[in-house]
């Protein structure tokens, strides 16, 4: 499945990311290299100022070591080594205890740089390897419940690879975006843990009670999940992927836009897997004929925008992502 690793979408003078990360680490630097450059000279008065203030460069130090860790820590570090010794050799102090003194200043923040980038560095070594295990453990959440109904550990993992491909296709770049996404459509039929056996496998249709239990599935497996932190969001897909554009899905209705873009993406693609792969009850159809039904459910059962989306995308493509996901490639 596509990455799922979080992302800030914080947003820092018009621009998000690491190019606004870094212009807050520089706006930082240059304000307190001002600040401090503009302090009286010669000044006796305010000599402890001048050594409070080059204190200040602790926090841009720590923040480049949180944002980008060693390499980061080290530009900014030599950086702020640079305005110190020249705001230092301005200073133009005779006192030899005192040029010690600030020379041992210059190698703190060299230590305070280095230590924090280890540490921050560790620490996200520990994020990944934590995101890693909860994805896998979903994986084979999703995959234990595939075997159950179908039979196969494959279906979960092959649309939510789909979705993903949808997603990017539609525009979609932002790495959390895509982890919600991604996850909904892994986790879409878990509410099924709280269907009878005697339902869900059932050989024969489904009578109207039946379906009166299956279609509580998408609330179940939102209430499962919205009690988890990290999966809030992707709950929200898991609840309305049975909704239709028009109005006339389940369990609360929703119509066009009021049902989140995850779920109008996930339903185009659960249907399109479902009429491509061989079920019990019917033999897998072709891409174009999927495509038809697809055509001819756009503005009822689906987005449109979605469906012209999902078009546009070579059948090769889609046959790859299934191949991967089954372990084919």
């Amino acid at each position: 499945m596509g990455t799922m690793t979080s992302h800030s979408g914080e947003e820092i003078f018009g621009f998000s990311g690491p190019v606004a990360k870094g212009l807050a680490v520089t706006v930082l630097m240059a304000a307190v290299a001002v600040f401090l450059f503009s302090l009286p000279e010669q000044s006796y008065a305010w000599h402890g100022s001048r050594d409070l203030v080059r204190k200040l460069f602790f926090l841009p130090l720590l923040l480049s070591a949180v944002w980008f860790g060693g390499p980061g820590a080290v530009v900014s570090t030599a950086v702020v080594t640079l305005i110190c010794g020249g705001a230092m050799v301005a200073s133009g102090s005779g006192d030899l205890a005192a040029q010690i003194g600030e020379v041992g200043e210059l190698g703190v923040f060299w230590m305070v740089g280095a230590l924090a980038a280890n540490f921050f560095e560790q620490q996200k070594k520990h994020i990944r390897s934590m995101e890693e295990a909860n994805e896998n453990t979903l994986v084979a959440l999703a995959s234990a419940l595939d075997v159950r109904e179908h039979g196969t550990g494959l279906h979960s993992q092959r649309v939510a690879d789909y979705t993903l491909r949808l997603a990017e296709e539609m525009g979609i770049r932002e790495k959390e975006s895509l982890a919600v996404i991604g996850k909904g459509a892994l986790l879409h039929d878990v509410g099924k843990i709280g269907v009878p056996d005697s339902i869900l496998l059932k050989p024969e249709p489904l009578s109207e009670s039946d379906w009166k239990v299956m279609r509580t599935h998408p609330e179940v497996g939102n209430r499962m999940l919205r009690k988890i932190g990290f999966l809030r969001d992707p709950a929200e897909i898991v609840l309305c992927h049975h909704e239709k554009v028009d109005g006339t899905g389940y369990p609360r209705g929703l119509k066009g836009e009021e049902i989140p873009l995850g779920a109008r993406l996930f339903a185009v693609i659960d249907v399109y897997d479902a009429l491509t792969t061989a079920r019990p009850y019917h033999d897998a159809s072709s891409h174009a004929a999927a495509l038809e039904v697809l055509r001819a459910e756009a503005g009822k059962q689906f987005d449109p925008a979605v469906v012209d989306v999902f078009e546009k995308v070579p059948a090769s493509v889609w046959q790859s992502i299934a191949s991967r996901a089954s372990g084919d490639a």
